[in-house]
């Protein structure tokens, strides 16, 4: 001690803070040995954050990989935590929902533009962030897989579990799973969108074409009124029929779009509201009109009549005033020639209600055809329409007429009107068919275009190109997936028009039903080729990695041999005498190339695996000379050839630029592009490099075992050289554990080496002979160092024992202290608690008895006895002596207090029962067999209650010696005890609900037999009363009646009346004697309810 301080005090600037003499005592300073302690803490270096004794390199990449992981965990958490909850309560919902137009419960925006957003930052975050993450997934995978050597060596996995790689993984599959079903959710949500959208806008157009509609119905109205009485009844009638005709037609328009909107309503469209109004005002407005048409042309239709012989005559009148008319009147004949102008139109569409040439003409098959066919009825219509202006001419020469030739002109000009309007609107009809198919076919057409050249790229790729740019290729292909992801929303956009076209019974829907179908199968023909290109991919990645390691490897082992050859192995590490601090650098050397070696072996077991999985490309365009097996990485259908995924098939040919002659399972024979298969790994070029490499390593690692033995022997020899000069002192201050290892490793590697080396060898001949006297020598040391130990270690034991056994009853001193100060318990589970608590102690304490002894033969055992260690001794068995005696005293207090907590609850119960019984006493019976089954109630209530006071003063008793064995366990304390109080309270309350039990019961029984008495004595008298009257009025009755001889009655009469006068005394008294025991019945409830109370403030 005196040199350390010496030491600090000139090298590190520590003030003598202490000094050695007051430390080698019995009982030094803790005070001034913390502030020492203290002062060398401030002066010493941190520790390093890596362990000096660990492999450096090794924690360094932990460090690394801890910090990527921790960084990873933690966006993966944060986004996942995003993402799950709108992607669980979406598909919940979406479950539930039965159409395109449910609406799920969700945090999605709720317009178009708000969605596409959303799947822009979804795409962004797929494109942006998971990429980089990914790369460092990938790193933290191959740094784990580096560090599980290090793990093995130091036993244990220094990190923490949620940063472990398959937690990672874990949680990394979670996010993408959790990603995929919201970006799922978004794109489901954003077509459903877009079908409100087509769907509002065929609201929009339907409303526009129905509100035209019903104009054109209020002006036939119109006119058709003012004409009304001018027509015949029939032409009347059908004019009639026709406009209630076209008021139904555009009733069962108004229904669809009030059906459209409300689809829009339950989809939560924005405008859904205004189509809405805008569709309510067609329904006022078609039922205005149809009102208008009841009241304007069927009401006065109605009361037309004509006969049937003037109809005749009117009308052959009339036929040949038209033909003279036609004739002569150039007006006339103008409106005839236009009459059968449209009548010529219409039979080229069609006579009936549905256009024939709807139904029959052609409307293309491909876009060039549609496109003729729409050019040519444009044209037409335009032409129809056109025509307009010559049927109002024909309305405005209506001023040359007059009378009946007016008459008959409206007639024929009404008909033009009804026939031009039937044509305009076939030819109408026509034209929107051919505008929606020729939009339909012409964005098909393009999405085709757009398919064919991704797969006409995807076709022609060349994937025996072994220099691919296999990087600008992912960037296609994520590219392309991106692309088809955008795209896909337009292309379902396109497939649904055509659907709806066919839904709606399109003329030519069979033209659109093979868009269709060439449109979906070329959709999923591009996708089966997207999981081509990604295989490709990904072999090819694979084969380009596989050789670039594979040449990293060749380079990095020929500049190994290079430099071990030249510069290591042949000069520095063939010294054959070096001390033992160049030997453990010169070993360390060796291990450090031997560790490189062995890092490069797994590295070249790493190269041989993955060599049985490249696929060898350079194979897809060298000739076959014979059939051979190969893999469909994609599903492929030709009229009845069809091969599925993963499945094997025989290819015979590839000689095809880009198509194999390939043979399914079932033996069927078709040109296939070669896109669709994979050839089976291995590639011999790749095992062949492998097996060059491994040839390479193992020369390596033969000249570094050659060097390392002999390195191995010189170190022993030099490690037995500084053995030998070793003297006892020496010996004994390296320590016995350190001694014995120097010795089992000398052995071990001596061994080692002699049974890897030559047995002929001279060098391990000596090696033998120089073990030989190694042992032999520590041996003669272990013996003399025994000796000298044994000599110390008793008083180190009775120590080391004596300081153990004081803790522990300290510890024991404390609890029983701790207890005997804590309150009396209240109730008997609090007691329970405290008696199993201390019998646990007790067994604590009885535990430490053999300790006890072991320390009194200890005692007994040392030689050279101190006083010091005889105080030791006496303080502990004094200690140990007091601790059994309070806990004795702690237990006789815990059994007393249990004899008074059950006396309490006994007498608890007790006292209520009492009381319960006394307070459920109704009121007293009016007769004396009730009065005295009361009576004998009370007196056995009297007997338990005598019985029960021996329990009563036996609680007292009990809680007198709990009083004292409580002030005896607590000497030290002076003034009352609280809780000793407390329960005496308690006691007392039991003791005065006890006194009024008792008192309560002597005043009820007192009561009781006064009542008895009472009723006893007015029960005899009204008898004899009862008696007297019944007497008295059997003598009134048998008096005759008062006629003529009253004055003989008269005597009997008043004798009666006087003995009434008589009596009345004694019957008052026996009305007074009912009344006092009616005062004892009032008496005896006021009892009980003063009873009852008691009752409820002892609760």
């Amino acid at each position: 001690m005196k040199n350390v301080l010496l030491f600090e005090l000139r090298h590190e600037n520590l003030k003598a803070l202490i000094q050695y003499c007051n430390v080698d005592t019995h009982e030094p300073d803790e005070k001034s040995l913390i502030t020492y302690i203290s002062s060398l803490h401030e002066v010493f270096p941190e520790p390093p954050p890596i362990h000096p004794l660990y492999d450096s390199a090794a924690q360094q990449r932990m460090q690394e990989y801890r910090e990527i992981a921790s960084s990873l965990h933690m966006w993966m958490r944060e986004k996942y935590s995003l993402m799950q909850v709108s992607s669980k309560r979406f598909s919940d919902q979406l479950r539930q929902s039965k159409n395109f137009n449910a609406i799920p419960d969700r945090n999605f925006p709720p317009t178009l533009i708000e969605m596409k957003k959303l799947a822009a930052e979804s795409t962004r975050f797929r494109t942006d962030e998971i990429p980089p993450r990914q790369r460092d997934k990938q790193y933290c995978h191959q740094l784990f897989r580096d560090l599980e050597k290090y793990f093995k060596s130091v036993g244990e996995v220094d990190i923490e579990p949620e940063l472990h790689i398959d937690n990672i993984e874990r949680n990394w599959q979670r996010l993408m799973n959790a990603y995929q079903d919201r970006d799922r959710h978004i794109i489901e949500e954003i077509k459903r969108l877009e079908k409100l959208q087509r769907l509002a806008e065929k609201v929009h157009r339907e409303i526009k074409q129905t509100d035209s509609h019903l104009d054109q119905i209020e002006q036939a109205i119109e006119l058709e009124s003012r004409r009304i009485e001018r027509l015949h009844p029939l032409e009347a009638k059908k004019v009639a029929d026709q406009i209630d005709h076209d008021l139904v037609v555009t009733e069962q328009a108004i229904q669809s779009l009030k059906s459209d909107v409300h689809t829009l309503r339950n989809g939560r469209y924005p405008q859904a509201g205004e189509l809405d109004k805008r569709v309510n005002k067609l329904h006022e407005k078609w039922v205005r009109l149809r009102h208008q048409l009841h009241n304007k042309i069927v009401g006065p239709l109605a009361n037309m009549s004509f006969p049937v012989e003037e109809r005749t005559v009117t009308k052959h009148i009339r036929t040949v005033q038209e033909t003279r008319n036609i004739e002569t009147n150039p007006h006339f004949r103008s409106l005839q020639e236009h009459i059968e102008w449209c009548k010529n139109k219409l039979v080229q569409f069609g006579c009936n209600m549905l256009p024939k040439q709807l139904k029959k003409a052609d409307f293309g098959t491909d876009l060039p055809s549609v496109q003729q066919e729409r050019d040519i009825h444009q044209r037409e219509h335009k032409t129809i329409e056109q025509y307009h202006s010559k049927v109002e001419q024909c309305v405005k020469a209506r001023q040359y007429f007059s009378g009946e030739e007016l008459t008959l002109y409206n007639q024929h000009l009404g008909q033009l009107q009804k026939v031009y309007a039937e044509l305009l609107t076939f030819s109408t009809a026509r034209a929107n068919d051919l505008e929606s198919i020729y939009d339909f076919i012409q964005s098909a057409t393009r999405e085709l275009q757009w398919l064919n050249e991704k797969e006409e790229t995807e076709v022609t790729r060349d994937w025996s190109d072994v220099k691919l740019d296999v990087d600008g290729v992912e960037k296609y292909f994520e590219h392309l997936m991106s692309e088809l992801e955008k795209r896909e929303s337009q292309f379902n956009s396109v497939l649904e028009r055509g659907e709806s076209l066919v839904r709606h019974n399109h003329p030519a829907i069979k033209a659109i039903e093979a868009h269709l179908a060439a449109m979906n199968a070329q959709w999923a023909w591009l996708l089966q080729l997207t999981h081509c290109l990604e295989t490709h991919l990904q072999n090819t990645r694979i084969y380009q990695d596989f050789f670039k390691d594979v040449l990293t490897a060749e380079e990095w082992l020929r500049e190994y041999e290079s430099k071990t050859k030249d510069e290591i192995m042949n000069n520095e590490f063939s010294q054959g005498d070096f001390s033992l601090d160049v030997g453990e650098r010169l070993l360390q050397g060796m291990q450090a190339l031997r560790d490189e070696l062995n890092t490069f072996g797994d590295q070249v077991q790493a190269l041989k695996a993955r060599a049985q999985n490249v696929v060898p490309l350079k194979q897809r365009r060298q000739p076959i000379t014979r059939p051979m097996n190969v893999t469909a990485i994609c599903n492929y259908k030709k009229n009845d050839f069809v091969i599925e995924r993963n499945k094997e098939c025989t290819l015979t040919d590839n000689s095809g630029r880009t198509k194999w002659r390939v043979h399914n399972s079932k033996g069927i024979e078709c040109q296939v592009p070669g896109v669709c298969f994979v050839l089976p790994p291995p590639d011999k070029d790749a095992l062949d490099a492998v097996d060059r490499l491994q040839r390479q390593y193992d020369r390596s690692i033969a000249l570094w075992q050659k060097k390392q033995l002999r390195m191995r022997q010189n170190m022993i020899f030099a490690t037995i050289k500084v053995v030998k000069g070793w003297d006892l002192p020496q010996f004994i201050a390296i320590g016995a554990e350190q001694r014995n290892a120097i010795r089992k490793a000398l052995n071990e590697d001596a061994d080692k080496l002699i049974a890897e080396g030559d047995p002929s060898d001279p060098q391990l001949r000596r090696l033998r002979r120089e073990m030989d006297e190694v042992n032999r020598l520590f041996d003669e040391f272990e013996k003399r160092a025994r000796a000298e130990e044994e000599s110390k270690n008793q008083t180190k034991v009775f120590n080391n024992q004596i300081f153990n056994l004081q803790r522990a009853l300290d510890e024991a001193e404390r609890v029983i202290n701790q207890r005997v100060l804590s309150p009396l318990p209240r109730d008997l589970d609090t007691l329970q608690h405290l008696i199993l608590e201390h019998k646990e102690f007790e067994s604590r304490l009885q535990n430490l008895e053999p300790e006890v002894e072991q320390v009194k033969d200890t005692f007994r055992s040392i030689t050279l006895k101190t006083p010091q260690h005889k105080k030791d001794l006496e303080k502990v068995l004094d200690k140990w002596k007091y601790i059994w005696n309070t806990s004795n005293l702690y237990i006789e207090r815990l059994k007393c207090m249990e004899i008074v907590l059950n006396g309490m609850e006994d007498a608890q119960q007790v006292i209520s029962e009492f009381e319960s019984k006394l307070s459920s006493l109704k009121e007293l019976p009016n007769t004396e067999k009730g009065l005295k089954a009361v009576h004998d109630d009370l007196l056995k209530m009297e007997s338990a209650v005598g019985q029960q006071q021996i329990a009563m003063d036996q609680l007292n008793d009990d809680f007198d010696n709990a009083r004292r064995l409580t002030e005896k366990s607590r000497p030290n304390q002076r003034g009352p005890h609280s809780d000793v109080e407390r329960l005496d309270k308690d006691i007392q309350r039991l003791n005065s609900r006890w006194s009024s039990v008792c008192q309560q019961l002597a005043d009820r029984l007192k009561g009781c037999q006064q009542a008895y008495d009472l009723l006893q004595k007015y029960a005899q008298a009204k008898q004899v009363e009862d008696d007297w009257l019944d007497d008295q009025y059997g003598k009134l009755e048998t008096l005759q009646p008062i006629k003529d001889r009253a004055k003989e009655q008269l005597d009997a009469t008043r004798n009666l009346l006087n003995n009434v006068v008589e009596r009345t005394p004694k019957i008052e008294q026996v009305n007074l004697n009912g009344g006092r025991f009616i005062r004892e019945g009032k008496v005896n409830i006021e009892r009980l309810l003063a009873s009852w109370g008691l009752v409820l403030r002892a609760f």
